[in-house]
């Protein structure tokens, strides 16, 4: 094995590392100066991102959300026309805006943050509501009339058509048609029907029969990408607009209530873990240290032992004795004596056992037949017998002389 020699120093033979200069860290500097620059470039964009985006209300269909799934182009054309568009931090603010009285209560809340009890709350002081995409608790309990009627077809997903009001609602006949997506509803009032007529219409737009409750099965119609789109904004601006006071309420995860959270499994742990498991960094950061640490370059030292051929042909020897495998060494005996008749006769690595019989018989004088039955046939029964023919073998290469 090659490797490099450490330097001995001159007095008691101990090795000497060579000490780091400021010049090679300046090599290794420049040789790493374009994936330094890179590396300072990708951590400055990312800052970057991080403090122009710092603030930004990246909600879903949020009043103040300017990207596409956000809802600031409805909430900015709602306080253009003079409706006061309060967007509440959490529940018990949205509960005093809408404790002032003749507010619309608008609500989005797929994850269920509220529960029944909350959900009837903000029923109670509202003046009317307005609901996306609701679940089953959220129609029970503030839009009793309307009931869920599963996804919109794919079939009309894929067609790409507008459905049709169809309907006798101020708001949705001031519509025409909007775009579908999202769940149907049914209820006193439906609209916009996406089912066929072998059942009850079942429409992305529904209401009780005095439209203080409202049902918008799609949360496209207030999107931002999508309220320019077929008469999204008509129907949301009416609807949204009726009342001077529009609470935009969407709930986040602290409205949970206490003892709805779910537990942190952190706080079942006894109080003696905490100090482990800082113990256990520390150690296991010390090993990795101890265990880590880089080791100077290799010595290069001579073998200490040369072995010669013929201990190694004697040792191989033993082990075919020892194992009583006659057969093995009689082969090996067989090929090699072949082999090098081969080369001093001239025939070349490819040529058959045949042929160097033939060679052999015309070399020495003596008949084909018997060469062969001495090279080829004859099998060895015991270790004498192993001798023996192993000594003719011998004789035979030195009555061989080169053509």
């Amino acid at each position: 094995m090659s490797s490099t020699a450490l330097p001995h120093s001159t007095s008691g033979g101990t090795a000497a590392l060579p000490a780091r200069t400021p010049g090679s860290l300046r090599r290794r500097l420049r040789a790493w100066r374009v994936w330094i620059i890179l590396a300072l470039v990708l951590a400055g964009g990312v800052a970057l991102s991080l403090l122009t985006s710092a603030g930004e209300d990246r909600i879903p269909l949020s009043a103040d959300n300017p990207a596409p799934d956000g809802a600031k182009a409805a909430a900015s054309v709602l306080r253009a026309q003079g409706v006061d568009v309060v967007v509440p931090a959490d529940y018990d603010a949205a509960l005093e805006a809408l404790e002032s009285g003749g507010a619309t209560l608008l609500l989005l809340d797929p994850n269920e943050y509220l529960d029944s009890g909350q959900l009837g709350r903000l029923a109670g002081a509202a003046d009317k509501t307005v609901l996306v995409e609701p679940t089953f608790l959220q129609l029970a309990e503030l839009a009793p009339d309307v009931a869920q009627a599963g996804l919109v077809p794919e079939t009309l997903l894929e067609s790409g058509s507008a459905p049709a009001a169809d309907c006798s609602a101020p708001a949705a006949a001031a519509a025409g048609s909007v775009t579908a997506g999202g769940l149907a509803y049914r209820g006193p009032v439906t609209c916009f029907p996406v089912t066929g007529s072998s059942e009850p219409a079942a429409g992305l737009y529904a209401s009780s029969a005095d439209g203080s409750d409202t049902v918008f099965g799609f949360t496209g119609l207030l999107a931002n990408e999508t309220i320019t789109r077929d008469g999204n904004a008509a129907l949301a601006l009416h609807v949204l607009g009726s009342t001077d006071t529009l609470v935009w309420y969407l709930p986040v995860p602290a409205d949970i209530l206490p003892g709805a959270a779910p537990a942190n499994p952190f706080s079942l742990l006894p109080a003696w873990v905490d100090p482990l498991l800082i113990w256990t960094l520390v150690v296991a950061a010390a090993a990795i240290f101890w265990r880590g640490r880089r080791l100077g370059p290799l010595a290069l030292e001579p073998m200490p032992v040369v072995v010669r051929a013929a201990e190694t042909a004697d040792g191989r020897a033993r082990l075919y004795q020892d194992s009583r495998a006659l057969d093995r060494a009689a082969a090996n005996l067989r090929a090699a004596t072949l082999v090098r008749l081969a080369a001093r006769l001239r025939l070349g690595p490819g040529s058959t056992a045949a042929a160097v019989v033939d060679a052999a018989a015309r070399s020495s004088g003596r008949s084909a037949t018997d060469i062969d039955n001495l090279l080829n046939r004859h099998v060895p029964a015991t270790d004498r017998d192993l001798v023996t023919w192993s000594q003719e073998l011998l004789d035979l290469e030195e009555a061989i002389t080169e053509p």
